[in-house]
């Protein structure tokens, strides 16, 4: 097992010429005629190389990047269970609390958020017509999911009246990843070190717009100095777990992260289908 691949990221491009005074943002739904889908520019970055972290020897506590086992995985191996949702609510979602809290030595989860992707062969392009050409797809361009402002907003939405006594503990909110059967060659996930990167220079927040609700995110610009990392053949049955916001050190460790395409190496297997949850963790 090779410990780095090279492959294309993609990342937003700064443009000094764009009107300063309209926020970026890009559009998840069709645009009227006329109006831009996104202000903004995504422009693959060839030649990154992209490290094992199975052998990095890198820690959740100063990379905010953790590769864990569930703990009962039996019930993991069929990817067909994922599509029932009383089924991911009753049965995955409390394993996956199970294997948070020892993983991380937390006390308590609260999942706010779940989504399954399955890739239509034609992605990125999607024909019409194609299987799995309206599920959520894989993320190609290098991004966090919140800004600190998004982060308070949800606090707010999911908390409510018990705001309070939620923010007197140490909390972080968390991202949990894997896919639904493995080893996972297609399209897997890239993690950037966020100790690599500078957040003044490399991130800047992005309107992601819906037809009811927009949320902000950090989309992020190539750097040099950025360092990559990857699970190889990832198992149904292991979780990447990698950091959003911790209410001590605020975004500092959080993880900006995208898929890649491996590419020959990649072509073997079936497309992906992954399930990714997003949680509040407390210690």
């Amino acid at each position: 097992m090779e410990d780095t691949v090279t492959a294309t990221i993609r990342y937003a491009q700064r443009d000094a010429t764009r009107n300063a005074s309209e926020k970026p943002y890009i559009l998840h739904y069709a645009a009227p005629e006329g109006f831009p889908q996104n202000n903004f520019t995504i422009k693959p970055v060839h030649g990154i190389k992209i490290r094992n972290l199975r052998t990095a020897g890198i820690s959740y506590e100063e990379h905010g990047i953790q590769l864990a086992s569930l703990k009962d995985s039996s019930q993991m191996h069929d990817a067909q269970k994922f599509d029932d949702d009383d089924w991911v609510e009753s049965v995955y979602l409390p394993e996956l609390h199970r294997s948070i809290s020892e993983a991380l030595g937390a006390r308590d989860v609260t999942v706010f958020d779940w989504m399954i992707r399955k890739r239509a062969r034609s992605f990125p392009i999607r024909n019409v017509g194609d299987e799995n050409e309206d599920a959520h797809q894989p993320s190609l361009s290098a991004h966090i999911d919140y800004t600190t402002a998004e982060l308070d907003s949800r606090v707010d939405q999911y908390f409510g009246d018990s705001k309070d006594a939620m923010l007197s503990r140490h909390y972080q909110v968390i991202n949990i990843w894997k896919p639904l059967s493995g080893p996972c060659r297609d399209f897997p996930m890239a993690y950037l070190d966020p100790r690599s990167v500078n957040a003044a220079k490399d991130l800047f927040a992005v309107d992601e717009v819906f037809p009811t609700v927009a949320n902000e995110v950090f989309q992020v610009s190539y750097s040099p100095d950025h360092v990559w990392y990857y699970v190889p053949d990832q198992l149904e049955s292991e979780i990447t777990i990698f950091n959003a916001f911790d209410s001590e050190k605020g975004q500092s460790l959080a993880v900006p992260h995208c898929s890649f395409d491996l590419g020959a190496a990649g072509s073997s297997g079936p497309p992906r289908q992954s399930i990714e949850v997003r949680a509040f963790v407390f210690f």
